[in-house]
Order: C-alpha cells, then sequence, then structure tokens
C-alpha cells in the first residue's frame, strides 16, 4: 500500500520538525514542511499531497486561510488546519466546507492522528 503524502505548512521551525516526526511516525509520507504559502504553492504545483496541514498565520503576503482556498480551488485537496486562535468567522468557513478541518494548539499526538485519520 502506498503511503499518503502530507505537506505541512508552519512557518515555526521547531512546531514544523515536531509535526512532521509525528506524521511520518504515524505512517504517512512527509513531501516538504515549509513556512509560506508561496512556498507550498510551489511544493503542490510539483505534487499535489493527499493532504495538507497549514497553519493560520503564516510568514509572507498570503495567510493560511488564503493559501488554503487557492489551493483547494486549483488542487481539490482537502486541508486541516492548525491553530492556536481560531475565530468566528475562520471557524464558520472552515465548518462549512466538508475538505476543511481543524485543530487547535497545543494537540497532543492522539489529537493529531485523529485529525489527520478524517481526511486520510
Amino acid at each position: 500500500m502506498m503511503k499518503k503524502n502530507i505537506l505541512v505548512v508552519e512557518d515555526e521551525p521547531f512546531l514544523g520538525l515536531n509535526i512532521k516526526q509525528k506524521i511520518e511516525s504515524f505512517g504517512f509520507n512527509v513531501i516538504a514542511v515549509v513556512p509560506s504559502g508561496d512556498e507550498a504553492f510551489q511544493i503542490v504545483s510539483e505534487k499535489v499531497p493527499d493532504l495538507i496541514l497549514m497553519d493560520i498565520n503564516l510568514e509572507g503576503s498570503l495567510s493560511g486561510m488564503e493559501t488554503a482556498e487557492s489551493l483547494k480551488n486549483q488542487f481539490s485537496v482537502p486541508i486541516l488546519f492548525l491553530t492556536g486562535f481560531l475565530d468566528d468567522d475562520h471557524k464558520r468557513k472552515i465548518s462549512k466546507d466538508p475538505s476543511y478541518g481543524y485543530l487547535m494548539k497545543p494537540f497532543t499526538t492522539d489529537q493529531l492522528r485523529e485529525a489527520v485519520s478524517v481526511f486520510t
């Protein structure tokens, strides 16, 4: 069976590496960990992942939500937002779209595994 490919978009390097290690321990392949929406577009245009884990607050000109909307529209990839804060607007937008989900930081390894399993 082929391993599912996951892209991690997280602008805190230590957290990105930590998430990568956890995802790989669940048996998935992390194709990259990138800090910005621009870099996420580069990676996805080369290899569309099965799932994107996306921080809402990113480096660069695009927010995680803006990046997610563009990626979803162009590549139809599901997105799990990882965030420490989620306002009502974002919560409504995420809950209306079945290809979106979210997990609040800080989260446990089991919470991450369960959230990822919903999309894979």
